[in-house]
């Protein structure tokens, strides 16, 4: 049965808008209650399949917007092969970017035709690397700063030991941007004439590299692009033309068959609870995971589990906490593992297990090594007159203050641990990949690899998306359809907030709240929901929320929240625990 209404000729718009995430976050602030923030892909992924199996939606336009950003470039890979999925399917897909930039081109070549705005542009400029260095800065203000690590390319503290990128971090980075931007140029260019016109030829890259950018009217002219045209007016002619625009609706779960488990392990890898790391932000915790892990073993519906790995790694302890129950739940049911645009260090120690390992071919993956940072601010804190003091029992029972210096003992003591974690990792992956101990020594040594080279290395199995893990799926089961859901769920409370938001893409809070007021009346018994009569009677001091929208016995708990906490229910912070919980439920 189609998920679309009976017209014969319907469209489709799929928007690439926010920061790109395989699943919605675990660990959440205020801000990432909106909708729009992030661009899921779990929920591209299902928009995409449901569209391929629709047999009235005849064209799909794919529109990126400005707040569209892809941190690691291996996401992109993901979403292409989605439109590609589109077009193999015999569906009309249209690109469309106010400007078109290197990923833009990347994407659009996958699709029949090209759209640009008539004041737009399109250049292909190629990717770079730039970070800040706070050596100098740090010496300055009396901070000094301690880096023991294994090996040369274990780069991810340089930014405090060094002042610049040394040889090894600048011939590793360069060396996965000429291999990134060489895999684009040549997917590009074979790609190139699927529109009205040429498209983009290799000549046309080189010369965009070299710094050519082409106005819109010259791109138009020289088949770079097919068409000139707004959004707006791309649409209504369609809707001249008895086209229908329609939504897809999100479920979470889609398929006929038996139940596959798309587990997603997103963050840096820390022990303990999820939480929010000041630095690499989301950290998911071992024990959370463990949890769910042990929760699909059990669920006798899910027939198999493909892991999906997108981490820069972190704690050691706690990617061999998660690596053991995979290993128990791949005695039970076949796990496959799915590497997303990263899984490095932690992330690739986590995925040495299960039948198959897929890796995107510009995954960065490997930095097969060990690192440990510490600070010392004792000197800074003295320059503004405030000085530090400590009393204990046993020489290094502060060992890790940032009060003190390590002493010779102690940075002997954390390096021979080092070395430990180090030999440890090497025999991991060498058991692991049914390589020589020597060989992952030298594939190892910190360096970061992009997917093909992993796998023409044999740290991986293959070179493959998350697509060709289903399909590998589908092999083991034996079955030409599955049904996939995605793992874990956010909250209850952000499930409702972020969906209903982006299905009605209209921004008005008093919808997405009295959706909300229905839902919690029947997850919470004491809850009754009440319809008022009031005709949009904003309630003072929450602009967008009338009380036709809430029960009656509610305005002045809602005014409440406002003058105790100075936020409004949706806002509050006492409520979202209340309604997310601490920990997230696994279905």
């Amino acid at each position: 049965m189609s998920i679309f209404t009976t017209s014969k000729k319907n469209f489709v718009k799929l928007e690439l808008k926010g920061i790109y995430r395989d699943i919605g976050n675990q660990v959440l602030s205020r801000s990432d209650l909106s909708p729009h923030k992030y661009f899921r892909f779990d929920y591209f992924y299902e928009q995409v399949e449901r569209i391929v199996t629709s047999e009235s939606v005849k064209r799909v336009i794919i529109q990126r917007w400005s707040s569209f950003s892809v941190p690691v470039f291996g996401a992109l890979e993901e979403i292409r092969t989605a439109i590609q999925r589109l077009r193999k399917a015999g569906k009309e897909v249209y690109y469309y970017a106010p400007e078109y930039n290197t990923s833009d081109c990347f994407l659009a070549s996958a699709c029949n035709f090209r759209v640009l705005h008539p004041l737009g542009t399109v250049s292909f400029l190629g990717r770079s690397i730039s970070s800040v260095f706070f050596r100098k800065l740090f010496e300055k203000h009396g901070i000094e700063t301690t880096v023991i690590r294994r090996e040369r390319y274990k780069g991810a503290a340089d930014s405090f030991r060094t002042e610049k990128y040394d040889e090894y971090a600048r011939k590793q980075y360069q060396e996965l941007l000429d291999g990134l931007i060489g895999s684009m140029r040549k997917v590009i260019s074979d790609s190139s004439g699927t529109g009205k016109k040429e498209g983009f030829s290799k000549e046309k890259l080189d010369e965009m590299l070299a710094g050519r950018i082409y106005m819109a009217s010259e791109a138009l002219e020289t088949g770079l692009v097919d068409e000139l045209n707004t959004i707006d007016d791309l649409t209504n002619q369609w809707n001249s033309q008895k086209f229908k625009g329609r939504q897809v609706k999100i479920r979470s779960r889609y398929g006929k068959g038996p139940h596959v488990a798309i587990l997603v392990f997103e963050g840096m890898i820390v022990e303990g609870n999820n939480a929010r790391h000041p630095v690499f932000g989301q950290a998911i915790g071992d024990r959370p995971m463990i949890r769910l892990i042990r929760k699909v073993r059990k669920n006798r519906f899910i027939k198999a589990v493909i892991f999906r790995i997108n981490s820069q790694g972190g704690s050691a302890v706690a990617s061999e906490n998660i690596l053991r129950e995979l290993d128990a739940l791949n005695r039970v049911k076949p796990v496959i593992i799915s590497m997303g645009p990263v899984a490095g260090s932690g992330g690739y120690w986590i995925s040495g297990t299960g039948r198959r390992l897929f890796a995107l071919p510009t995954t960065l993956t490997g930095s097969i090594g060990v690192l440990a940072l510490f600070f010392n601010i004792s000197g800074f804190l003295n320059k503004y007159g405030l000085t530090t003091d400590s009393i204990k029992h046993g020489d290094s029972a502060d060992l890790g203050s940032a009060y003190r210096s390590l002493t010779d003992r102690e940075k002997k003591m954390i390096d021979e641990n080092i070395g430990f974690l180090y030999g440890k990792f090497l025999d991991h992956v060498a058991k692991a990949r049914k390589l020589s101990r020597e060989k992952v020594h030298d594939l190892g040594q910190g360096r970061l690899w992009l997917g093909n080279d992993a796998a023409g290395h044999g740290l991986v199995d293959q070179a493959g998306g998350l697509y060709d893990a289903m399909a590998y799926v589908k092999e083991i089961l034996g079955k030409k359809s599955v049904r996939f859901l995605f793992l874990p769920r956010q909250p209850f409370f952000v499930r409702l907030m972020t969906r209903q938001g982006a299905a009605t893409d209209s921004g008005h809070t008093s919808h997405i709240f009295t959706s909300l007021m229905r839902n919690l009346s029947l997850k919470f018994s004491g809850l009754t929901w009440q319809e008022n009569n009031v005709e949009n009677e904003p309630i003072e001091g929450m602009p967008g929320i009338f009380t036709s929208a809430v029960p009656l016995a509610l305005v002045p708990f809602l005014k409440a929240c406002l003058s105790v906490h100075g936020e409004p229910l949706l806002m509050d912070p006492v409520m979202i625990d209340l309604m997310t919980g601490s920990e997230n439920p696994a279905f």
